[in-house]
């Protein structure tokens, strides 16, 4: 048995499955297995796997039925699993030499923890130009409270201890958090990972670590472009889920945390702004007395200090406050950005 367990799900993905397969061979961990679940390809997939397999024998190819979703795919790649730390690995992604080595000590290291991702750099469909690096929050207290307002867990950075999956019955697309009152959510995609990752996140359970760990390729066909709002619309179902879990685990009154998240970069248009900055006090209030008020919830807070007003000047001012501490991550700066480039001062707007 190995002591990693990597699970690849691929459909038609002849085009990179070769280099992302390489990119595991190429790891200086040697102790891992690889299954890749081939979801039904009609191109060249499964010879690439195979002609592979040939050639190591840490390899295996599993048909997987087209008629399961993606989330059922990746639960069977749990099913499947046998080793202590389990792996996830996209078929169009790389996986950089020391990834699985880095976090296969981290979690050694860590034993009270399930869940540890990373930091990752977009390159343009050929891998050959990088688009910058994306850059998550690290600490575990900081990710319990960031898991409402975005996902903070990168899917294709992330490795897992399989004692604590098995534990909860955590599964891709269902929730195994329960509150009284609270009906379960089924998310079977679109945001199935980060419906998984935000109810661990919740019990504490995950951190990233601060190394760049893969490369993302991003073309046409990633999820995140080609269904962005639908995608959008299912986080912000999420969002609004986690806060009804922890409202009832902890016996507090339920307050939308919609208007403070920032799923895709993008803000929730409000009805009512001038209703923000007394909304967000009680919501501060709560999320206080849940979390704790330890360094990685204040730091989170922070910046939804930013958002809870927004007038423009003052929302800026509250930025460049919180941009001289250092340390912004990357969907911090992308929503500043997008912020303002849809902002048209109140004379270009008459005039269009």
């Amino acid at each position: 048995m190995a002591t990693i367990d990597i699970v690849m799900p691929v459909r038609n993905g002849g085009a990179y499955i070769g280099d992302a397969i390489r990119s595991l061979i190429g790891q200086t961990e040697r102790d891992w297995r690889l299954r890749v679940f081939n979801h039904g390809s009609t191109d060249d997939t499964g010879a690439i796997v195979a002609a592979l397999a040939a050639t190591d024998s840490r390899i295996e190819q599993v048909p997987c039925a087209p008629s399961l979703t993606l989330s059922e795919v990746r639960n069977l790649g749990f099913e499947r699993a046998e080793a202590p730390f389990i792996a996830l690995h996209d078929a169009d992604d790389l996986s950089l030499p020391e990834r699985l080595s880095r976090q296969r000590r981290f979690l050694e290291d860590h034993p009270d923890l399930a869940l540890v991702g990373g930091q990752y750099e977009t390159v343009d469909a050929t891998a050959t130009r990088s688009l910058g690096i994306r850059r998550l929050p690290h600490a575990a207290d900081r990710l319990r409270i960031a898991c409402l307002f975005n996902n903070p867990i990168a899917q294709p950075t992330v490795m897992l201890r399989r004692s604590v999956i098995e534990r909860h019955g955590a599964r891709y697309g269902d929730g195994f958090l329960e509150a009284p009152g609270v009906p379960s959510l089924h998310v079977p995609t679109l945001a199935e990972d980060y419906w998984l990752f935000a109810q661990l996140a919740l019990l504490g359970l995950c951190a990233n670590l601060p190394d760049t760990l893969i490369r993302y390729r991003q073309h046409g066909g990633n999820i995140s472009i080609s269904k962005f709002d639908a995608q959008m619309a299912v986080s912000e179902d999420i969002s609004d889920q986690l806060m009804r879990l922890l409202a009832a685990r902890h016996g507090e009154a339920w307050q939308s945390v919609l208007p403070f998240c920032n799923h895709g970069a993008r803000l929730a248009p409000v009805a009512d702004r001038r209703a923000l900055p007394t909304a967000w006090r009680s919501l501060r209030a709560t999320l206080l007395r849940i979390f704790g008020d330890t360094p990685g919830v204040q730091r989170e807070l922070a910046f939804r200090d930013v958002l809870s007003n927004r007038t423009l000047p003052l929302m800026l001012g509250r930025f460049a406050c919180l941009r001289l501490r250092g340390g912004l991550d990357s969907d911090e700066m992308a929503t500043i950005r997008h912020i303002l480039s849809a902002y048209k001062p109140a004379g270009l707007r008459r005039a269009a």
